[in-house]
Formats: structure tokens, C-alpha cells, sequence
């Protein structure tokens, strides 16, 4: 069977030490041009030396371009490169499964997707960073021996100045030219101001004639600007190419391993009359699947969830399931899904109607979010455009994931590192149910995470709770409300998620290109000043600070030292992975208690609050069944969202019959 062309450009990345003389025609001179003296560089496939790393890596980029006009047919060397390539992973991941080492774990592939506002060469130098660290710099991750990494890269482009020209030029005739004679008036305007014309009566009614072209010009200009922000097109071009692309390329890597084990059986039984209808039942009934993990940073979370949704609720009949299982397509099972500062929905761990991702979010065997209060991306840009574009009628509602912080005091050392760690030492003792012990936990997430801050309210946090109760009655008069407000879910899809907000996070940077770590600790997302909330003048200083380059906002996690290791290794040994490295001492047995507990104490230090997961404590720390475990809890959940909607129409059903409803 011929598959289609796949529409991306892929490239393998081998380091600088491994370039062979054999090797020199199949560097890339074009996507990694100026990179001679790289540490990475890319070649195309088929490069002789490009192997023998622990994990292999790929850059993989959407062939969609930048603006419509450019599109262009692809090459057909491009296109043989693409499908070798995903051969090339393809058999790579499938060797792992068939290894007949026990001991070895399951295959496993690793996507990072970046975000909006990235041009090519610096998502290629994010890609290459990755590579390194987890080839050379880190000592645990190239253990495993089963991964191969894919940097991902959809049609994304940077806020440039010198595109004004081209976004005036596209802009309709009318609107382009009623911009243009408002400037002249404007123009003129002034004019009629200096000479001191705008006294006479022809003066005058001159002014009451350009001074409604000025505001025409006005708002015409505010489109041109909300333009050369490419937000808009940035999520045009993520929803509908960045997203069908990798969507696209899963599909072929899916289709590539189903076709290897077809060939084996082919081989192993001539005789066998079907040999992919075998290979299809075998990866159906096979318990052992490739592992699929997802790094997703800002507009990159939205190319990440949309993918899996498509993959696990339109493909899958299973979806219409509530307790969906991890597998996806032929081969693949969910694993782990790591958001920094993602640009979806706040509703996307809110149980509701609205949250379209519920039912794939929640196949996922793990799933982190760091986040940080001060992202300007996301709170003063992302959450600006979404005032238009978003089908809400409150402001909570227009802002994203990456927008929620967790709830602190003024400096008390308690607020920080794992802030409900006691209480689920407390509360979750092992044998007992995980859904009734969250029920019982006081440490409710959605109480802990808040969006915004009211300083004239004597409890001024905006939580997500607040938001649920406010969401569930909205019918209701807000006296009615006042006096009888509706308890929002004990457990919500937001138990499934570890969150660590690094809104006070200070550290010192290390850059995995120059091995360079800086002599002092700083904030890296703020100016760390561990307030109870930031405030505009917290707001505005971080605006000067981004311009002048001091720290980056919006992508700080991946310069200091401590977050770079975590998220990297979390993203690819997994969380009990990830604690091995915290208490690596080979004289003694490994104490996932205390290596959690070594965790809290640098998360505290650095200033980084962390929400753990009730499922990652019942799972990695008490060494409970994640599928048990996480089955009883979507029971529970679904359970309860039933309970609260059939409460909520008895309610409205007295109410309107006369009664007075008290809930106690």
C-alpha cells in the first residue's frame, strides 16, 4: 500500500564531533545555514555518521509557508527524505520493542512543539539545546536507550518592524485608503495647529471634517498593529497546518511500524493470507505499546492538545467511553504530557461542556503545567486577542492556562515547594479509596489557584473555584448566590495535573550551548519579589525588563539551571525517573519518600510552588496501579459532575415553583 507524501521537511541532528568527511554532502545548508561552527548541526537522512547517539533526534518542519501566496510543491527529494525518515524512526522504535532484553523499558517517542511569535533559526537552536542536553550533558537520560526525540516546528513567524510595508499592502483597498487620508489629516491637522489656522472659520470646519478621518485612521491602524503581532496568524496557521501536519506524521510513524511487524510475520509465515491484518490485531491485543510524550510551550500547548484530541476522540471510537483508555491509533499509548505556559483554555481543567479536551487530556499517565503569574505573553497579549476572538462574556474566561498561579501569603517559606505535601501524607495512607481521600483533603487545588487578584477585597483571589461556582448557577440572581452558593466539584480534571508555579522562581541560568553557568541567582520569570499577587508597577517593570533583555517572561523555565534538568528529565525519565536522579546515592535502597521530600526542600529554596497531583503520590510515591487508581477516579468525577447536574435543575425546578433553597 503507497502512503501519501508527508508535508514536512526532516532533518536528523548529529553533533559537530561526529561529522565524517562521508558526511558532508548530506548537511543541511539551507535550514541550518551559519551553523559551521555549531555543536549540533543538521544533516538529511541516509548521513552515514548520523547515529550511535543514546537517543536519536529529528527536526521535523511543517512545509506550510509563512503567508499562502508562497506555497510551493515540494521536492521530491524532500518528499523520499520525509518518508525515509520516518522509516528511519519508525524501525528504531520498533527495535526497541522487539528487544529481547526484559529488563528494558518501553519504547518511546518524545515530540517537543514551541510557540507563537518563533522564527526557524531560534526553534532550530531549541531543538539542538534539547539534543544536547539529554545526549551530553545529562548523565540519566541517555541510560534508558528506547527514545528517539522529535523537535517539532509549524509555520510560526516573528513580530519584524519591516513587515508594516506588507501588512498596509494587504489590507483592502477602502479601509487602506480611508487609513491613508486619515493620516493626512493628521497631517494637516497639525499644520492648521502651528500656523494657528484652526482659529478661522474655514480652519474650523476643516478640523470637524478630518477629525472623524483621523479616528477612521485610527482603528484602521489598531487592525494593522493587531496584525503585525501575529497572533492571529499564528494561531490560524498552528490550527489548521501545524496541527494536521504532525497529526499527519504520527499517522505515518503509526502506519510504518504496523507495516514493519507485517513484514516479520510475512517472513516468519509465508503462508499467512493477511500479514497486516495480523500485524493490526497483534498491536491490538499487545499490552506492551510505544510510549507518546508531548513538550508543549505557549501556542505550542494548543498544537499539542488539538493533536491529541483529533487522534484519541475523532479516530477512536473509544472516546465516546467516560473512562477512555491511553492507547491511540495502532501502536501508541499516551504517556506524558509536560505544558509550560500554554496558551488553551482556563477551561481546560475545568470539567464542563466547554472543555473539549476533557476526554483526551485525561488519557494521559501524567501531566504537568508550569506556569508563572508574570507572563506577559499570555497575560496582557494572548489574553487581549482572545478578547475577540474568544466566546465568552467575562473576564476570567479570556485567559489561558499559562495565566493561573497558585495562592500565596507575603513571605512565609510554607508557601513554597510542595505546598500540599503534608496534607497528602496525611490524608492519602494506602488501601484507602483515592477519590474519597481527595474528598476528604482540605488542600483542594482549584481553592489554591487563582487567576487574577482583587486588592480591595479582603479575600481578593480570583480562584478557579470562585470560577466554577460562578459557572455552575449563572442563571441565578447574585444574592440568590450570595446566600446559597453552589460547592464546586471536590475532584475536577485539574487533580490529573502537577503544577509548578515559578512566578518567584530564582536561580541562577546555564546554557547547554556554552556549558557557561552564571556566578548569581536571579529571577528568571520576575523580579522574584515573592508578593502575595504582582500588581502593575510589577507588571510594568517586567515590561522594561523584557525590553531591555534582562529576563525572558514567557520562557524562563528553559534558562535556570534546576527548572532546565526537571522539566527535560521529567519529560523523558518520567516522574519516579525524575526522583531517582534526586536521591542517587547506590550504597542505599531508592526512597521515593525522600526523594520527594529533596524535591520540596528545592522547590522551597528557589522560590517554586508545586501542587502534586493526588495520582502522582498514589503512583509514585505509594506504588499504587496508575490504570486502577485513575479509572476509579474518572468514575468518581463523572459521578459527581452527574450529581451536581441533577442538584442544580432541582434547584432551578423549586425556585421556580416558590421554594427557597438553602444549600448547607
Amino acid at each position: 500500500m503507497q502512503n501519501k507524501a508527508l508535508p514536512v521537511v526532516l532533518r536528523k541532528f548529529i553533533f559537530q564531533d561526529a561529522v565524517s568527511p562521508q558526511d558532508a554532502p548530506f548537511l543541511d545548508q539551507d535550514i541550518d545555514h551559519g551553523q559551521e561552527n555549531a555543536n549540533v548541526r543538521l544533516v538529511k537522512i541516509g548521513a552515514p555518521a548520523a547515529a550511535g547517539e543514546a537517543i536519536p533526534g529529528y527536526f521535523v518542519m511543517s512545509s506550510a509557508p509563512p503567508n499562502i501566496e508562497n506555497a510551493i510543491a515540494m521536492k521530491e527529494s524532500e518528499v523520499q527524505d520525509a518518508a525515509r525518515g520516518v522509516q528511519e524512526i519508525a524501525q528504531y522504535l520498533y527495535d526497541a520493542h522487539t528487544c529481547d532484553d526484559d529488563s528494558m523499558p518501553e519504547p518511546e517517542l518524545m515530540i517537543a512543539v514551541h510557540g507563537y511569535n518563533s522564527g526557524r533559526s531560534s526553534v532550530r537552536d531549541w531543538y539542538k539545546t534539547i539534543f544536547q542536553y539529554i545526549n551530553r550533558h545529562d548523565v540519566a537520560i541517555p541510560c534508558q536507550g528506547n527514545q528517539v526525540f522529535i523537535g517539532y516546528r509549524w509555520p510560526s513567524e516573528k513580530i519584524e518592524l519591516q513587515r508594516l510595508g506588507e501588512a498596509c499592502k494587504a489590507l483592502p483597498p477602502l479601509p487602506r485608503d480611508l487609513m491613508f487620508i486619515g493620516l493626512a489629516g493628521a497631517l494637516i491637522l497639525f499644520v492648521l495647529e502651528i500656523m494657528g489656522w484652526d482659529k478661522l472659520l474655514a480652519g474650523l470646519i476643516l478640523v470637524l471634517m478630518l477629525t472623524p478621518l483621523l479616528g477612521v485612521a485610527i482603528m484602521i491602524g489598531a487592525l494593522v498593529i493587531l496584525r503585525m503581532v501575529v497572533y492571529f496568524r499564528d494561531r490560524y496557521r498552528a490550527q489548521n497546518f501545524g496541527v494536521l501536519d504532525l497529526v499527519e506524521l504520527l499517522r505515518q510513524v503509526d502506519w510504518a511500524i504496523v507495516n514493519l511487524k507485517a513484514e516479520e510475520i510475512r517472513q516468519q509465515n509465508p503462508h499467512e493470507p493477511n500479514p497486516w491484518g495480523a500485524a493490526a490485531k497483534f498491536w491490538q491485543q499487545t499490552n506492551r505499546k510505544i510510549k507518546l510524550s508531548f513538550l508543549g510551550h505557549s501556542m505550542g500547548g494548543f498544537v499539542v492538545t488539538n493533536v491529541v484530541r483529533i487522534l484519541s476522540d475523532v479516530f477512536d471510537s473509544r472516546s465516546i467511553s467516560n473512562q477512555p483508555p491511553a492507547d491511540v491509533g495502532s501502536i501508541f499509548r499516551l504517556e506524558r504530557l509536560i505544558l509550560t505556559s500554554p496558551d488553551i483554555p482556563i477551561l481546560t481543567i475545568v470539567s464542563s461542556r466547554a472543555n473539549f479536551l476533557s476526554s483526551s487530556l485525561r488519557r494521559f499517565a501524567e501531566s504537568y503545567l508550569f506556569s508563572s503569574e508574570g507572563d506577559l505573553a499570555l497575560r496582557i497579549a494572548s489574553a487581549t486577542a482572545n478578547y475577540f476572538t474568544f466566546p465568552s462574556s467575562t473576564e476570567a474566561m479570556g485567559y489561558r492556562l499559562g495565566n493561573v498561579s497558585l495562592k500565596t501569603t507575603y513571605s512565609d517559606c510554607k508557601d513554597y515547594g510542595i505546598i500540599n505535601l503534608f496534607a497528602l501524607d496525611e490524608h492519602l495512607f494506602p488501601g484507602a479509596s483515592l477519590a474519597d481521600s481527595i474528598a476528604r483533603n482540605p488542600y483542594k487545588v482549584m481553592e489554591h489557584l487563582f487567576l487574577t487578584y482583587n486588592w480591595i477585597k479582603k479575600k481578593g483571589y480570583n480562584t478557579l473555584a470562585q470560577l466554577s461556582r460562578e459557572r455552575q448557577q449563572p442563571d441565578r440572581p447574585a444574592a440568590v448566590k450570595s446566600v446559597n452558593p453552589q460547592q464546586p466539584p471536590k475532584i475536577t480534571i485539574a487533580d490529573f495535573f502537577t503544577y509548578f508555579d515559578c512566578t518567584d522562581y530564582k536561580d541562577v541560568t546555564f546554557s547547554v550551548k556554552t556549558g557557561v553557568t552564571s556566578q548569581q541567582a536571579q529571577g528568571l520569570l520576575t523580579r522574584a519579589n515573592r508578593r502575595k499577587a504582582l500588581t502593575w508597577w510589577d507588571y510594568l517593570l517586567l515590561i522594561i525588563d523584557g525590553m531591555r533583555g534582562k529576563r525572558d517572561v514567557h520562557g524562563g523555565y528553559f534558562q535556570g539551571k534546576f527548572t532546565q534538568a526537571m522539566i527535560y528529565r521529567i519529560a523523558f525519565l518520567g516522574f519516579t525517573g525524575y526522583l531517582k536522579t534526586m536521591d542517587n546515592d547506590p550504597t542505599t535502597a531508592f526512597d521515593p519518600h525522600a526523594a520527594l521530600s529533596k524535591l520540596h526542600i528545592q522547590c522551597r529554596d528557589l522560590g517554586i510552588q508545586s501542587f502534586l497531583s493526588p495520582i502522582r503520590y498514589r503512583v509514585n510515591i505509594q506504588g499504587e496501579n496508575i490504570t486502577e487508581n485513575k479509572q476509579k477516579l474518572l468514575q468518581a468525577i463523572d459521578q459527581e459532575s452527574t450529581d451536581i447536574l441533577q442538584s442544580n435543575k432541582m434547584m432551578k425546578s423549586l425556585e421556580k415553583q416558590g421554594f427557597e433553597v438553602v444549600v448547607k
